[in-house]
């Protein structure tokens, strides 16, 4: 079958290949690939800036139906349709795993990086990672099921009660999910803000959606919003990863106000306005990868914002993939997917 393969570290070495078919192992199933999402981490890894295990497959944002089934599975049957986790490997003994953050793990070896991955007809995945998919939700809007997770886990973190407003920095995937995310959780008044110079179609697919947006690049935001000590936003999304838009965040906020990263930035060390957040009590949470529960609580979510979800994707066939990638990387796109079956 053919694969988007890393072949070796280094810059690069990433290619479409043909490659041994998995097949089903005790306690692990293969499922075959309905579509997988291009990510950040996938670019990263294309230019060595991410820790892969070459020779691997790529791709870890994914649904697909079961086709085999290895010895001492239960529960699963062969054409159910599932999304699964990302934390293979995790050891299930280190002092994270016992207390339930296995998503920590920091031996796990995440299929796409650490183990191949599905950016192929075909993967081989433990089965205890396997969540089901409802079948009122498609392909399309279950291929985003990770991203969407990832943003749950953060709005989770900093418990989003109805109600409250949430201003959303950064429209890039996982920002607007989170956007839609906390429009069905009951928030309040809530924004999304991006620079119209490099962010312009995303802004404008955000309006589409009935989603606020604010152009940061032709104004001053917290002016714009009227954010103060005392009527600024109970909660802000950053999800940007860069030292003006965090700083923005924290003007943005009420005193006792919330503030959730998930953008992660470019490695470098990021200046940050102590003095602020400490004037106005500041709770600051920073939200990695995705917990076991929030995978059920997004599939659960995709039956009813499946079709506003849908609209971020842009689809691909594998033999496509540089195009993806590159769509990706210039933001010509806002989510990729890759379809090997077609």
């Amino acid at each position: 079958m053919l694969a988007v393969v890393k072949t070796a570290p280094g810059e690069g070495n990433v290619e479409l290949m043909e490659v041994s078919e998995p097949r089903a192992k005790p306690g692990w199933i293969v499922v075959e690939v309905a579509a997988c999402g291009v990510c950040g981490t996938d670019l990263h890894i294309l230019h060595d800036q991410y820790k892969s295990y070459p020779p691997v497959t790529l791709g870890h944002e994914y649904t697909g139906r079961i086709v085999e089934i290895g010895e001492r599975v239960e529960g699963w049957h062969l054409g159910d349709r599932v999304v699964v986790e990302q934390h293979a490997g995790a050891c299930g003994e280190c002092d994270l795993c016992r207390r339930g953050n296995h998503h920590l793990c920091t031996h796990k070896r995440p299929p796409g990086s650490g183990i191949n991955g599905a950016l192929a007809l075909r993967v081989l995945v433990p089965a205890y990672l396997a969540h089901r998919v409802p079948d009122d939700v498609t392909d399309r809007a279950a291929a985003m099921c990770e991203p969407l997770a990832i943003a749950l886990t953060g709005l989770e973190s900093i418990a989003l009660q109805p109600g409250e407003s949430v201003a959303v920095i950064g429209p890039g995937p996982v920002g607007l999910l989170a956007a839609l995310a906390a429009r069905y959780l009951g928030a309040g008044r809530l924004v999304v803000i991006g620079r119209a110079t490099t962010s312009r179609a995303r802004l404008e697919l955000a309006s589409e959606l009935g989603l606020e947006t604010l152009d940061s690049s032709s104004c001053d935001p917290v002016e714009a919003l009227g954010a103060s000590f005392t009527n600024g936003f109970d909660i802000v999304v950053e999800s940007a990863g860069a030292a003006a838009t965090i700083a923005l965040g924290v003007r943005l906020l009420r005193k006792g106000g919330r503030m959730v990263g998930l953008g992660m930035g470019d490695g470098r060390e990021i200046a940050f306005p102590w003095d602020e957040a400490m004037n106005r009590a500041l709770t600051l949470h920073f939200s990695l990868s995705s917990a076991y529960p929030t995978w059920d609580h997004a599939l659960h979510l995709l039956r009813t914002i499946g079709p506003q979800v849908e609209r971020l994707a842009t689809d691909f066939t594998l033999p496509r993939w540089s195009e993806a990638f590159e769509a990706v990387a210039t933001e010509q796109v806002i989510k990729a997917l890759l379809w090997p079956g077609l």
